[in-house]
C-alpha cells in the first residue's frame, strides 16, 4: 500500500476517536445541543471524507472530476 493511504487511515481513525469522544462528553455532561449536533456533523463528515476506501470509490472520482 502507498504511504498516503496510510496516513489517510491513520488520521481517520483519530478523527472518529474525537467522534466517539466528544459524542460521550456530550451524552455525559449537560452541553447546547445544537452546538454539539454540529460538531459532531463535522466530525462525522470529515471521518468520512478522510477514509481511503471512500477516497478510492468511484463516487469520489467522478465527484472530483478525476473520472468522466
Amino acid at each position: 500500500m502507498k504511504r498516503s493511504v496510510w496516513v489517510w487511515g491513520i488520521v481517520e481513525a483519530i478523527i472518529w476517536y474525537g467522534f466517539i469522544y466528544y459524542l460521550l462528553y456530550a451524552i455525559k455532561n449537560p452541553v447546547e445541543l445544537w452546538l454539539s449536533s454540529a460538531i459532531l456533523l463535522v466530525l462525522a463528515t470529515l471521518g468520512t471524507v478522510a477514509c481511503p476506501w471512500v477516497q478510492n470509490s468511484s463516487a469520489w472520482r467522478r465527484m472530483m472530476g478525476k473520472e468522466v
